[in-house]
């Protein structure tokens, strides 16, 4: 019977977003970049603290989804830069991977589950991850 079969389960969640951002000093010259803009895309792979339960269910990620989708809004159609989360902090994905991550973990861990990765598209092609070590 396939509920015999032995393994780990995850799960994920997704939320986009547009907006801009520009990296400070990225230039050799120590210049900023310019301002642009991405079509973003956040995954968030998800564990439940018990593998399985007994109703089939790895993790329930609705409290996820909901903290997820209250991040997403926040940082949607604005200039990252200007978040107050990001003052001072360049908004590479690698940072906005980590932001998201420290927006959700704590949502995550009252609902018995952990965040296993983040990931990060900004725009089609590039992504960045970030693996919090547990």
């Amino acid at each position: 019977m396939f509920t015999q079969e032995k393994g780990k389960f995850y799960v994920r969640i997704e939320g986009r977003f547009e907006s801009a951002h520009f990296l400070y000093q990225y230039f050799a010259d120590g210049s900023d970049e310019p301002i642009h803009g991405h079509s973003w895309k956040v995954e968030v792979f998800l564990e439940g603290n018990t593998n399985i339960r007994p109703d089939g269910i790895s993790y329930d990620f609705l409290t996820a989804r909901t903290k997820l989708m209250d991040l997403v809004h926040s940082i949607d159609h604005i200039l990252i830069n200007d978040h107050p989360d990001f003052k001072g902090v360049n908004p590479t994905s690698e940072n906005v991977a980590r932001w998201f991550y420290s927006g959700l973990k704590a949502d995550v861990k009252s609902s018995a589950g952990k965040i296993r990765r983040i990931v990060i598209h900004e725009g089609p092609e590039n992504l960045a991850f970030f693996e919090p070590e547990n």
